[in-house]
Parts: C-alpha cells; sequence; structure tokens
C-alpha cells in the first residue's frame, strides 16, 4: 500500500489540477444510481409543476379557452414551472444526501415553493402582470401537494431498493473498532438511509482483521484515501478518535478532487439538528448542543393541538366508540373497559382506559404464557402473535387501534397527550437508567415506537425510540408522527 507522508500539504500548482479534474473525477465517482435518480426526480417534479398549472387554471376558468387568457396563463405557467425546479435545486431538493429522509426533504420542498411563489409575485409587479389571485391560490398547494406526495412515493420505492441492498452508498470507515462498530449498527438500523460499510481503517485493529462480518481491516487511519480509491468507496467516514484537525484536513486535501465524500461520524447520535449548533472559534468549529426544553410557548402550542384534534377525534370517533362498546359486551363475559395503572409525566401514577380486548381472565393465564413471549426486554414486553386470551372481537379492535381510542379521555384531561412514549406498567423495574428519561414528557396516544414498528419493535428499540422523541420534541415532529400514525393503522403494520 503506498505510504501516506503526513504533514506534506499541497502545492498550489497540484490544487490548481485538482480543481480542473474535480469534475470529472466526481461523475467518475458517483453511483450511477445517483445521477438516474437525480434525473427521474426532476423530471417528476416538472410534470408535478405542470399538472398544478393546468388544475389551478381549470379551478379558476373552467374550460375555458379564450385564446388571451390561455396564452397569457400558459406562459406564467411556464415560468413559474421552471422557476419552481430552479428554486428545489437552490434548496438543495436534488441533492443525493437527503434521499429517503422525509422530513427534511419535504422542509425543502415547502421552502422551495415559497421562494417561487414570491419570485412570481415580483416577476407579475415588475412587468405589470395581472394575475387572478384565485389562480395563485390554487397553483401554489396543489403543487406543494403533488411535489409532497410524489416525493414520498419515490422515497417509498427507494427503501424498498436499499432493503433489497440496492441504491446504497458505499462507505469507508475510519476510527477505532467501537467507533466503526457504532457506525455499523446504526447503517445496519436505518436501511433506509442506504450507508453500507464496505472497509475499516482503525488504528487499533490489525491489517485483514475483520471488525464485523464482512468489514474488513484494509489499513491504518492515516491510509483511508487510498484504501478508499482502492475499494471504490464514495464515501469515507471519520468516526471517532485517533485522527487529530491535522490529519483529518490533510484527509480532505487527499480526497479533493475524487468525488468521493468526507463525513464525520460524532458521538451526537439520537440528539436532532435543532438542538447541534456550529459556532467557529478561531477556525476551530465549535458544536454546542443545548439542552432539551419544553419552554411555556411550545408547552402551549402542544396542548392547545391535544385539546384541538383531541376533540375532533373524539367526536367523530362516537359511533365508532358506542358500536365497540356494545360489540364487546354481547360477544364476551366482562366489563367494556380495561384499567391498569401506568406511570405518567414525572412518574405520577394514573389508571389508564382502553377497550377490553381479552377474555376476562387474561391476566391469569399470562403466567401459563410467559415462553410463549415474542418480544424482549426481559419481560418488559408481552406481545404473542396469535395470543389465545385476545377475543375475537379484540382481534380487530387491536388490528386498527380501536382499543386506545378511550385515552383521548386522558389526552383532554391533560395526564397523556396525542403524542409521547406510551405508558407502560407502574413497576421501577421498567424505568431503570435512561428509560427513566421515558417519563420527562407526558405519555401518548402514540409516538415514535408506534409508528416505527408497533409491537414488532423491540424493547431496547422502543426506548431508544421515545428517548429521542424526548430529546428532540418538536410540533413539526409530533404532526409527522400523527401523519405516520395514520398511515401506520390503515396498513395494519405491527399490530397483533
Amino acid at each position: 500500500m503506498t505510504e501516506v507522508v503526513r504533514g506534506a500539504q499541497p502545492t498550489p500548482l497540484g490544487t490548481s489540477t485538482k480543481r480542473a479534474t474535480a469534475s470529472s473525477a466526481a461523475a467518475a465517482t458517483r453511483p450511477r444510481w445517483a445521477v438516474w435518480y437525480r434525473r427521474l426526480l426532476f423530471v417528476l417534479d416538472l410534470c408535478c409543476v405542470i399538472a398544478a398549472v393546468a388544475l389551478g387554471y381549470y379551478l379558476r376558468f373552467g374550460f375555458d379557452t379564450k385564446v388571451g387568457r390561455v396564452t397569457t396563463y400558459l406562459g406564467l405557467g411556464l415560468i413559474l414551472a421552471a422557476i419552481w425546479v430552479t428554486c428545489l435545486q437552490y434548496v438543495g431538493g436534488y441533492e443525493i444526501r437527503h434521499l429517503a429522509t422525509g422530513p427534511e426533504e419535504a422542509k425543502r420542498v415547502l421552502r422551495a415553493s415559497a421562494i417561487a411563489v414570491s419570485l412570481l409575485a415580483i416577476y407579475c409587479f415588475v412587468t405589470q402582470t395581472l394575475i387572478a389571485r384565485g389562480y395563485v391560490v390554487g397553483v401554489v398547494p396543489i403543487g406543494a401537494a403533488l411535489l409532497l406526495l410524489q416525493r414520498a412515493a419515490v422515497r417509498a420505492w427507494v427503501r424498498r431498493q436499499r432493503a433489497a441492498g440496492n441504491w446504497s452508498f458505499r462507505i469507508l470507515a475510519v476510527g477505532t473498532s467501537d467507533s466503526v462498530r457504532h457506525l455499523l449498527a446504526v447503517t445496519q438500523r436505518a436501511k433506509g438511509a442506504g450507508l453500507r460499510v464496505v472497509g475499516a481503517c482503525a488504528e487499533d485493529v490489525a491489517v485483514g482483521a475483520e471488525i464485523a462480518p464482512d468489514v474488513p481491516v484494509l489499513g491504518g487511519i492515516f491510509d483511508a484515501a487510498q484504501v478508499a480509491a482502492s475499494i471504490d468507496a464514495n464515501v469515507v467516514a471519520v468516526t471517532g478518535a485517533g485522527m487529530g484537525p491535522t490529519s483529518v484536513r490533510e484527509l480532505g486535501w487527499e480526497l479533493e478532487g475524487t468525488g468521493r465524500g468526507l463525513v464525520m461520524a460524532p458521538a451526537l447520535t439520537e440528539i436532532a439538528g435543532p438542538r447541534v449548533h456550529v459556532s467557529p472559534v478561531e477556525g476551530l468549529p465549535l458544536v454546542w448542543l443545548e439542552q432539551p426544553q419544553l419552554g411555556r410557548l411550545p408547552r402551549i402550542v402542544k396542548r392547545a393541538l391535544d385539546l384541538i384534534l383531541g376533540g375532533l377525534i373524539l367526536i367523530f370517533a362516537v359511533p365508532v366508540l358506542a358500536g365497540t362498546a356494545l360489540a364487546i359486551k354481547m360477544t364476551s363475559r366482562g366489563p367494556v373497559f380495561f384499567r391498569q395503572s401506568r406511570l405518567g409525566l414525572h412518574g405520577e401514577e394514573f389508571r389508564i382506559l382502553k377497550f377490553r380486548s381479552m377474555y376476562a381472565d387474561a391476566e391469569q393465564r399470562r403466567r401459563e404464557l410467559l415462553e410463549l413471549n415474542e418480544q424482549d426486554g426481559g419481560g418488559v414486553l408481552f406481545k404473542i402473535r396469535q395470543d389465545p386470551r385476545i377475543t375475537p372481537v379484540g382481534r380487530i379492535l387491536r388490528k386498527f387501534s380501536i382499543d386506545e381510542l378511550p385515552q383521548l379521555m386522558h389526552v383532554l384531561s391533560g395526564t397523556m397527550s396525542l403524542v409521547g412514549p406510551r405508558p407502560l406498567a407502574t413497576e421501577d423495574s421498567v424505568y431503570e437508567g435512561s428509560a427513566r428519561r421515558r417519563l420527562l414528557v407526558k405519555p401518548g396516544l402514540t409516538g415514535l415506537w408506534q409508528v416505527s414498528g408497533r409491537s414488532d419493535t423491540s424493547w431496547d428499540d422502543a426506548v431508544r425510540l421515545d428517548l429521542y422523541y424526548v430529546e428532540n420534541w418538536s410540533i413539526g415532529l409530533d404532526l409527522s408522527i400523527l401523519v405516520r400514525t395514520l398511515l401506520c393503522v390503515l396498513a395494519r403494520k405491527g399490530a397483533y
């Protein structure tokens, strides 16, 4: 393997040569699927905007084919389409690193839509072009909605491709064996991100050894650039200690012009962007991590969301609640509701209310079925796909999560929230260690755990997802979880 000369800075001539060949090198190393994806997304975005323009015209003018009007609005539509896709490019809507990242992609689509409308307004003002407000009011929301739906469909298709092992970035991980294993665990858990570790450069493991199956150590940490070229890696990920600032900078120089990305994977896992801020001091980028907090205004907004949405859902669900109660009473002995002690905010105990989905003697029979438990976590979760204790009606209730609807009363009373960690049993063992942080927020009717697999999610993953919610709560995250909850219920995924 070629020896890396540390500390050698590139000459100005060498640097300019690298920059001159950067475009061709990047094109040579860029995955073919990435090029194809960008082109596909551009065409689909253009089709969505054109469809929005046509629908907006129809909603405002119907089938009016007056030549002057059609010509005017056709021209405006073409200008708006060009502006819209240009804005998407400007805000990073076609950056591959955001592929399959729903919230980030949605944020960029909405930002591009807002900029496009502003530019259209400026154009109309400067050119004195009169445009019907009803047309704009129709085109903009339709266009944004079509773009969001189209990209959601593409993301779902991409996730299927990546689950099959396609459309992934080849990553060379650089650091210690522990930090490489951690990155490997994260990438395997989030297969939809399309990050596949294919090799490692580690400082504490001999070359030729394997840090994990199919992840061999191919060199030392200062051999990363040469190793990345030899295995055709798309990205070099520096994962931990071992490389100082100078070494990382030199690695960046070596990768310059090759088209390979350099990313830093710090120990800020499970912490979202709003809490992480970079503040450079004399060229040193200091990463500031804000404490998780729920200020007074966010608390008021969250409570208002609970009252408004919770109240509306309860009103529309009254016929379902009445029909469910009648079905339970007529098909099995026992009470309509199931009550159990749970821990809420700050560990305060309350009695949770659910529709009874099991036979009356379910708790007594639990011991007999312990060995059939399909969940981990030392008995914290108890789930059996074909649980004999569940009634026929109860199986339907669980499939569509109707058994949880009575908890809307807890949401309206303030004991629970629409979104939050699910309240579990009152035993202290459930909340040992980091899991106790789940009690820092109100328990929820739904949460990240539920929209990430429901009963198929392990206890460790459930705790990890709940802690992520506690650490990174926002109104946007709540709304995202509510939408995903509806999709999960309709898909009946992980419900048993």
